[in-house]
């Protein structure tokens, strides 16, 4: 499983984007980095994951992220966070980072998945990370899979 975070950028901030690198800029200049617990993107061999494990849940809705995480890091399914090689950016303005919040169903993920631990489930939990390193026999850089160090994440705090 591939899993990474966003870059938020307000779209006031947008100025003309043709190529790749003013993506990158853009999102440096002007965004955040979204939070560790917020999983933006996922890429998923259909048949290396168990499925038949997850809850019928909303997509868009809190939780559904970081129990997929939670649940392929517990069923042994190689989770790789390349946030740090992959620059997504996602145009945004006030409202819309708290629309979901704001839905009438809101807790309808956390009601069908119960008490877990979500911060299992956040990406910088994941047992592998990406990293740029510079390849010196062709002087250039190249990104590289590293296993992460494991760090327990706290469990004071659950989501029901």
């Amino acid at each position: 499983m591939v899993i990474g975070r966003r870059w938020n950028v307000l779209w006031e901030n947008l100025t003309s984007v043709y190529l790749p690198e003013h993506v990158t800029a853009i999102a440096r200049q002007y965004g955040r980095l979204h939070t560790p617990s917020a999983v933006d993107y996922f890429i998923i061999a259909r048949n290396e994951f168990p499925w038949e494990q997850l809850p019928d849940v909303v997509i868009a809705r809190r939780g559904y992220d970081n129990y997929l995480v939670m649940l392929a890091i517990r069923e042994n399914v190689s989770v790789v966070d390349i946030t740090n090689t992959l620059i997504a950016v996602h145009q945004t303005d006030s409202e819309a980072q708290a629309f979901g919040r704001h839905h009438t169903q809101e807790e309808y993920n956390a009601n069908v998945l119960g008490k877990f631990h979500w911060r299992y489930g956040w990406t910088n939990n994941s047992q592998f990370m990406t990293k740029t390193v510079l390849d010196k026999s062709r002087n250039a850089d190249s990104i590289v899979i590293v296993r992460r160090e494991a760090t327990k994440p706290k469990t004071r705090a659950r989501r029901n």
